[in-house]
Order: C-alpha cells, then sequence, then structure tokens
C-alpha cells in the first residue's frame, strides 16, 4: 500500500449495482484513486484520459442467475461423467472406435459448455466509466441543489482533481466561470482575426456549426466538413470555446 499524503482522506466508492468482483475502490480528497483485492492491498489506479479529463475504467460482474447456475452445473457434471466413463472405459482396453467417439463428444460438450460460461459472463458484465473529477465531487464537495450537475475546475487545471480545487456549478454557473479561463480567453483573442493563416474557423463557421449540432448533426460529420477535431467540436457544443457565438438563424 502507498503512503497517503499529509491531510489526506479516503472514501469508498459505491455503485448503483449488485456485483460479485472481489474489489473495493476508494476515492481521496486529493484526486486519487486506490483499489483493494486479492491481488492489490491500496494499489493507486492512474487511470486514462478524455478530452483532457482524467478517467478509470473496469468491469463489474453482476450476479450470475439461479437458473444459469442450475444448467451450468448440470452441464458441468454431465462432462466429468463422461469424462470418468472415457477413463474407465481406457482402463478396461474396451474398442477404440467407442472410445474415439466418447471422446469426440466430449470434445464437443466442453466446448459448449465453455461458450455457455463466456455467454453467461458476457450477459453479467457492467462496463463502469469514471470520471475522477466527478468522484471526488461527490464524495467530499457539498452539492447547493438539484440544478448543480456541472462539476468545474476552480483553477481551469482539468488534472487538479483536489476537492479544494473543485465545485459543483449550474450551466449557466460553469458557462460564466469557463469565460475567464486563460485558455478560453487566448483563443477568443487569436480566432478574432478571420484573416489568420492557422485559423480553420471563423465566426460565420461556427454560427453554421452550432446550428447543425442543434439540429443533430453527428460530431464525426462536422469534423470532417469543417476539419477540426471532435475535441474542439465538443468545447464549442459546452460552450467552453467560442461561447459568445449564437447559432446561425
Amino acid at each position: 500500500m502507498e503512503k497517503d499524503l499529509p491531510l489526506e482522506k479516503w472514501k469508498k466508492i459505491e455503485f448503483d449495482v449488485k456485483y460479485t468482483n472481489d474489489n473495493v475502490i476508494e476515492v481521496s480528497n486529493y484526486g486519487r484513486l486506490r483499489t483493494f483485492n486479492k491481488t492489490s492491498d491500496g494499489n493507486i489506479l492512474k487511470g486514462a484520459m478524455i478530452n483532457g479529463y482524467r478517467i478509470i475504467r473496469f468491469k463489474l460482474f453482476k450476479p450470475r442467475e439461479p437458473d444459469t447456475v442450475k444448467k451450468l452445473e448440470f452441464l458441468q457434471k454431465q462432462v466429468f461423467r463422461l469424462g470418468a466413463k472415457i477413463k474407465a472405459m481406457k482402463e478396461n482396453k474396451e474398442d477404440k472406435v467407442k472410445i474415439r467417439e466418447a471422446e469426440e463428444l466430449l470434445a464437443g460438450m466442453r466446448k459448449n459448455l465453455s461458450k455457455k460460461f463466456s455467454d453467461d459472463t458476457k450477459n453479467r458484465t457492467v462496463h463502469y466509466h469514471g470520471l475522477v473529477h466527478r468522484l471526488v465531487a461527490e464524495k467530499f464537495c457539498k452539492k447547493s441543489s438539484e440544478q448543480h450537475t456541472i462539476v468545474a475546475h476552480l483553477d481551469y487545471d482539468k488534472l487538479n482533481n483536489k476537492s479544494s480545487n473543485l465545485k459543483w456549478m449550474t450551466p449557466d454557473e460553469n458557462y460564466a466561470h469557463q469565460q475567464n479561463s486563460p485558455h478560453v480567453i487566448a483563443e477568443k483573442k487569436e480566432r478574432r482575426n478571420e484573416k489568420s493563416r492557422n485559423s480553420k474557423l471563423t465566426v460565420t463557421k461556427v454560427m453554421l456549426l452550432k446550428k447543425l449540432l442543434n439540429q443533430g448533426k453527428p460530431i464525426r460529420t462536422l469534423v470532417k466538413q469543417f476539419k477540426v477535431t471532435d475535441t474542439q467540436i465538443l468545447r464549442i457544443k459546452r460552450g467552453e470555446n467560442w461561447g459568445d457565438i449564437k447559432a446561425a438563424e
């Protein structure tokens, strides 16, 4: 287990689904996550990145249905019995053709049993995705109302997930907050010059892009049309970039 940082506090992450994993995930007010299971005694999870945010992904497995348990146990017993029968046939030196036929049948039964287990595992799998800053906020930051649905980084650093740097905001509050972001301010200054050779988007193009977003056009289509990245379009959609530009009529 790695040592705690000064004044670091940990809380267990609760999931809204019953699962069989022997796994406990904890999140700290410093934005760190650790796991406890058979092979991990508090190892720190690094996670991955998505749109500049840190995220963790893992699988949970729901309990097996009672009917499925009975069916799988029945098939396992059949495989075991046939295996024992073949062993006895060999010890008694019975007809080799019959032994070979029994072995072929056993191979088919084992293959079918393996598929049944694999299908059952897929049906019980829950793919969990959690943004680290939201996990921290849910455990350590007070939410003023149900309208406060967005977790904002006060210093605009998406990787600073300490609880002291996070705050629950309404969409309007978050929009106003983002307008003061150094990144947003810098981009505003750069894009104002529509004649800039490095600018792929102009005010006119953004107005059209927002109109198409409002119409439900797929982001992958807009990426090709406007020759920008999906991240840029997502930022425009969330109001982080070009927030002061309205959609075309």
